[in-house]
C-alpha cells in the first residue's frame, strides 16, 4: 500500500479566533512532531504540498507565509519559523496535482476538517488505512511504519497467509498490534517481576492475554538486528520465545498474536517483539 501525505496549506490561515503565529505555536510543535513521524526509517515518506499556493496564505492579516518565514513580517517566535522552516526543508516536497489526492492522508496546520494536526491523529489514520489491506503480503509491508515500536520476526507474513478472510480480521489485527506497540513496553518496565499483571491489564483492553508454558519450545521465532563489531554493523539473528499471546475473535480460535515484551540485542530494549501472527503453531 502506497500512503500519501498531503497538507492542507488553507489551515495555515488566519481565523479570527487565532489572528496570528503566536498564538499557534502549539500547532506548530505538533506538526513539526507528525513530520517526524513521517520522517521515521520506518516510514520514510514526505508530505506534499501545493508549490504554486502555500507561500502566498496568509498566516495573519496582509502577512503571506513567505513574509513571514522570510521576511521575518508578522509575530510568533523565532524558534516556531525556525521549526516551521524546517521541517518545510527535510520533509516538505512540493507538488502539482489538483485534489482529491489518491489514497491521502490530509494533515494541516491546528485542527481542520478532515484533516489530522498532530501525531497521535496520523498514526491513528494510518492504522485506518492498514485495515484496508486486501491481503497479507500487502498488510505485512505497510504493517511496519504502523508500529514502529515493534519488531517482526523473519518471514512473519509466511503464517499470516494462512488467516481464513484475511481482509475480514485486519481491524482486529491492527487493535491488537496497536495496543502492544503503544504500551508493552511501559508494561514490562512497571511490572517486570510480574509479568502475569501485565498481561492482565492487556485482557482488560482487549479479549485476553496469556502465557502458554507447555509449548514453550515449539514458541521460539527468528528475529534480525545488527550488531557492531569493530566499528562496524554485522547482521546477526536470534531466536526468542514468545509464549505470551493476544487471542483474536474467541478465546478459543486459532488466530493468535505471539510476542515478547522486549529483549537486550534485538531492539535494545526498547521494541516488542512479535513472534507469529496467526495460528497455533503445535
Amino acid at each position: 500500500m502506497q500512503v500519501y501525505n498531503y497538507f492542507l496549506d488553507e489551515s495555515i490561515c488566519y481565523t479570527k479566533e487565532k489572528p496570528d503565529i503566536s498564538m499557534r505555536e502549539e500547532d506548530v510543535a505538533n506538526l513539526v512532531e507528525l513530520a517526524e513521524y513521517c520522517g521515521h526509517e520506518l516510514v520514510n515518506e514526505k508530505i506534499r504540498y501545493q508549490d504554486d499556493t502555500l507561500w502566498e496564505k496568509s498566516v495573519e492579516a496582509e502577512v503571506s507565509l513567505a513574509d513571514w518565514l522570510y521576511g521575518r513580517k508578522g509575530k510568533g517566535s523565532e524558534d516556531a519559523r525556525r521549526l516551521f522552516l524546517e521541517i518545510i526543508d527535510k520533509r516538505f516536497e512540493p507538488i502539482e496535482v489538483d485534489l482529491p489526492y489518491p489514497n491521502a492522508i490530509y494533515i494541516s496546520l491546528g485542527e481542520f476538517e478532515n484533516a489530522v494536526s498532530n501525531e497521535t491523529e496520523y498514526i491513528e489514520k494510518r492504522r485506518e488505512k492498514l485495515t484496508q489491506c486486501q491481503n497479507p503480503e500487502e498488510y505485512e509491508d505497510f504493517m511496519k511504519s504502523c508500529f514502529i515500536n515493534c519488531i517482526f520476526a523473519k518471514g512473519i507474513v509466511s503464517e499470516m497467509k494462512y488467516i481464513d478472510d484475511f481482509p475480514a480480521h485486519t481491524e482486529e489485527i491492527t487493535k491488537n498490534l496497536g495496543v502492544l506497540n503503544d504500551e508493552a513496553i511501559d508494561l514490562y518496565e512497571k511490572y517486570c517481576d510480574n509479568l502475569k499483571e501485565a498481561m492482565n491489564i492487556l485482557s482488560a483492553k482487549l479479549l485476553e492475554c496469556s502465557a502458554d508454558p507447555k509449548h514453550k519450545e515449539k514458541l521460539n521465532f527468528t528475529f534480525a538486528y545488527e550488531e557492531q563489531v569493530n566499528g562496524e554493523n554485522q547482521a546477526r539473528t536470534k531466536r526468542i520465545n514468545c509464549s505470551p499471546h493476544l487471542k483474536l475473535i474467541r478465546r478459543d480460535s486459532n488466530l493468535r498474536i505471539y510476542f515478547w515484551w522486549c529483549d537486550s540485542d534485538v531492539g535494545k530494549g526498547e521494541k516488542v517483539l512479535v513472534g507469529r501472527i496467526g495460528r497455533h503453531p503445535y
